[in-house]
């Protein structure tokens, strides 16, 4: 972290990699246009999706450097401020008494849904191996339905997407919060934010638990940049330490590494029904195993900067082929004979 006063760059080193650059590799470095900041050609832009040549600002330009004080826009909120500290946060998607009201029979409506949709991916998957020895397994994935450790599956549906962006849309302490986080670049490189993706993460009974991992690399190694993707879950069941999330707060920053390891505490947020966890791409976490009795169903997206494109997550050349799912497994037919029912009464 900087402060606003500190304006002198580092010597002459890769700004991502920290790697100071010596005459030769001086010579094939690649130097931002708008900041003067120099990267080893290799570590240019790289993990970001972008093509070395599509852009001429670099990410510290892109991302924006943290410097404190904080601006006063971000001071202001107080759950941006926390989450730029520890890399998570938990936000209420309604303060208003009706309209929480009609949040959590929304959200108990979805967990319903969830629970189909699921039964339908698995079928549909179960009926694959069927008729075909070439089907992928879950553990390797199709486009739309994987598994992302024992019992810890991952749904993809154009159903899903509708709903979160429901659940989502008329929030405004949240989307005020992530404008606040991913738009604020450099007055000289402003980029505005994309969602890029949404689904159903589904935990059944005694799923396992995940390793430690991050959902994407930091950007660089020598400044702490803003975040360039934060990933919201709504859940569709309360979280704690039985079926939850562990965090290790500050784990996204650089001074992370300084820390002696016996000394670095992590959390499990408590996440009650009405309310998203917001948390960084870059922060270390893990899915806790489900301990409870019945499945943990969650809805999530993930809203990044409009340049940044995850090809490892989200790879066509990982994930090639797609489930198809029958759209009437996916529907509530039971709903749907109901209201045709009352129509003809």
């Amino acid at each position: 972290m900087v402060t606003s006063k500190s304006k002198k760059l580092e010597p002459n080193i890769c700004w991502r990699c920290g790697v100071l650059l010596n005459s030769r590799t001086t010579q094939s470095a690649i130097q931002c246009k708008v900041c003067n900041r120099s990267f080893h050609r290799k570590c240019y832009l790289t993990d970001t999706g972008i093509g070395k040549d599509d852009v001429q600002s670099c990410v510290c330009c892109l991302c924006g450097v943290l410097r404190l004080p904080y601006p006063p826009r971000i001071q202001e909120n107080s759950l941006a401020v926390k989450f730029l500290r520890d890399g998570y946060c938990v936000i209420s998607l309604s303060n208003n008494p009706k309209e929480k009201k009609i949040l959590l029979e929304t959200l108990e409506k979805f967990r319903v849904n969830a629970e189909r949709y699921f039964n339908a991916f698995m079928r549909s998957y179960e009926n694959e191996l069927e008729f075909s020895t070439k089907v992928p397994s879950l553990e390797s994935g199709f486009s739309n339905f994987r598994e992302r450790g024992k019992g810890r599956f991952e749904l993809i549906s154009s159903e899903i997407e509708k709903e979160v962006q429901s659940l989502l849309k008329k929030s405004k302490l949240l989307w005020n919060t992530l404008d606040l986080l991913l738009t604020p670049a450099s007055r000289r490189v402003r980029e505005a934010k994309k969602v890029m993706s949404a689904g159903c993460f589904y935990s059944l009974p005694g799923s396992s638990l995940q390793n430690l991992h991050t959902d994407g690399p930091s950007l660089s190694s020598v400044k702490d940049l803003y975040p360039y993707a934060v990933n919201v879950f709504i859940p569709l069941v309360p979280f704690d330490k039985t079926n939850g999330t562990e965090f290790f707060p500050g784990s996204h920053r650089i001074e992370w590494q300084s820390i002696d390891p016996q000394k670095r505490k992590s959390k499990i947020p408590t996440i009650p029904l009405g309310m998203a966890l917001l948390f960084d791409y870059r922060v270390l976490h893990r899915g806790l195993r489900n301990q409870r009795g019945s499945p943990r169903p969650c809805y999530y997206t993930t809203v990044v900067r409009s340049w940044y494109k995850d090809k490892f997550n989200f790879s066509l050349a990982r994930y090639r082929t797609t489930l198809n799912v029958p759209s009437y497994l996916l529907e509530n037919r039971k709903g749907e004979s109901m209201r045709k029912k009352r129509k003809t009464e």
